[in-house]
């Protein structure tokens, strides 16, 4: 069988979803390609219309992989591909139809913007894919009701097992204020309250705007231009109390596991919202949860004064992630595509 992937970016959602597994599969002898954005080889044929007539030069292919499929001629090019008896599956990692209008992707995925990308595009592409992969059950019943879903959860490459880590009683919230906007509100003031009593509290990524979001003077240090690559190091001797903060919305609802899983890779003892993944995420054992800003300084402020308890939930948390090491389990991509062109077999048959 032979699969060619299409990573939407070379970003952590890339790494995450398609290339890291893809490498590994390939290392293991299967017939795997990795097609980046800067060299996609796929040519469209597109008519007078502004519509796309043909898909060209995909004759050797059993199965196509792309990631997040928001272009208008994409999108188009799903039923074609399938129509020349090729297994189309589409990745899914955000329910992008939900993401908050102060996000950047807002007004360049929205639909009324005029471009080519939309999240109509993705669910248009969804609907017609052979298999639609997703990272969380909620995107499955948001992305493939037809019933032609995968799930298949975040993991992690061995890189985030290899970095060293210290301990400290240092707070750190590993994200972007751009990509989660309302989300330190759920906190209130409890990292306001710590820091007054002296508590050093930073961010691995920009610190622009983040004082003001979690009610702080100013904002607080910061590490920016961190690659995919240097992020587990980087987050490893930055943090030594994570938090991982989501607001009670839809688009959150959807969110992965993939926060408070890379800390507790990297031994880092973290407290979370409860939302549904990372609420399952902890009951296999790994972070404490937090409802409200008073237990969120409770449970913080455990963590500050007792570097057993840091230790005991550092040990508890890289028990678990041990489990979803993707080096491990890279073999579940394989399983989806397989069946993947198991369903478009189907529906060959069923079409002749």
């Amino acid at each position: 069988m032979r699969v060619v992937t299409y990573p939407a970016d070379m970003g952590g959602c890339g790494y995450f979803r398609i290339i890291w597994a893809a490498e590994l599969l390939a290392a293991a002898g299967h017939d795997v390609e990795i097609r980046p954005p800067a060299n996609r080889g796929l040519k469209l044929k597109i008519g007078a219309d502004d519509h796309v007539e043909d898909v060209l030069d995909v004759d050797d292919v059993d199965v196509l992989v792309f990631q997040r499929l928001t272009h208008q001629w994409m999108a188009e090019a799903v039923p074609l591909l399938r129509r020349k008896g090729i297994a189309v599956v589409v990745d899914v990692d955000d329910d992008l139809s939900t993401v908050h209008p102060r996000n950047p992707a807002y007004d360049s995925m929205h639909p009324r913007s005029g471009g080519l990308h939309s999240w109509q595009n993705l669910a248009a592409a969804c609907r017609d894919a052979t298999l639609v992969t997703v990272s969380t059950p909620a995107l499955l019943e948001r992305y493939a009701r037809h019933g032609r879903g995968h799930v298949i959860y975040n993991h992690l490459p061995d890189s985030y097992y290899e970095a060293p880590h210290t301990d400290g009683d240092v707070i750190g919230w590993p994200a972007a204020l751009a990509s989660h906007p309302d989300d330190p509100a759920v906190i209130g003031g409890a990292v306001a309250r710590l820091v007054s009593e002296g508590v050093d509290f930073r961010v691995v990524g920009d610190p622009t705007g983040v004082g003001a979001a979690f009610g702080l003077t100013r904002d607080p240090q910061g590490r920016t231009g961190v690659d995919v690559a240097g992020w587990p190091a980087a987050v490893a001797e930055g943090v030594g109390i994570g938090i991982a903060p989501l607001a009670d919305t839809r688009f959150n609802a959807a969110k992965s596991w993939l926060k408070p899983l890379e800390l507790s890779a990297l031994g880092i003892p973290w407290v979370a919202s409860p939302r549904v993944e990372y609420v399952r995420l902890h009951e296999r054992g790994a972070g404490v949860l937090a409802d409200t800003p008073r237990r969120w300084y409770r449970e913080l402020k455990r963590l500050v004064d007792s570097p057993a308890l840091r230790a005991e939930r550092a040990e508890a948390g890289r028990a678990v992630a041990e489990g979803l090491r993707l080096s491990a389990n890279a073999w579940r991509w394989w399983e989806a595509w397989e069946r993947a062109r198991e369903e478009q077999n189907g529906f060959k048959a069923y079409a002749a």
